[in-house]
């Protein structure tokens, strides 16, 4: 992100942080019902709850690196 320019930086970054509010939680409710055996059917079930949690958590890493990635920025010194 060479020469960002701070302002646009803080409007990404508020639009990155909307996004990870809104879908932070999109898996959460199916994990929940694999866990409580709402869906039973032996090894495609659970293939199919260790999926789930593999792009949860995948979800999670991305959503928190662009923050990161753009945090970081912002507080990089102005040249």
């Amino acid at each position: 992100m060479k020469d960002a320019d701070p302002f646009m930086l803080r409007l990404l970054l508020g639009r990155i942080q909307a996004l990870s509010d809104e879908h932070w939680h999109l898996f959460t409710s199916p994990r929940r019902d694999m866990a409580d055996h709402a869906w039973v059917g032996g090894t495609s079930a659970r293939a199919f709850a260790a999926d789930l949690e593999r792009n949860d958590e995948a979800l999670h890493a991305e959503l928190r690196r662009a923050l990161r990635l753009v945090e970081d920025e912002l507080r990089r010194p102005l040249p």
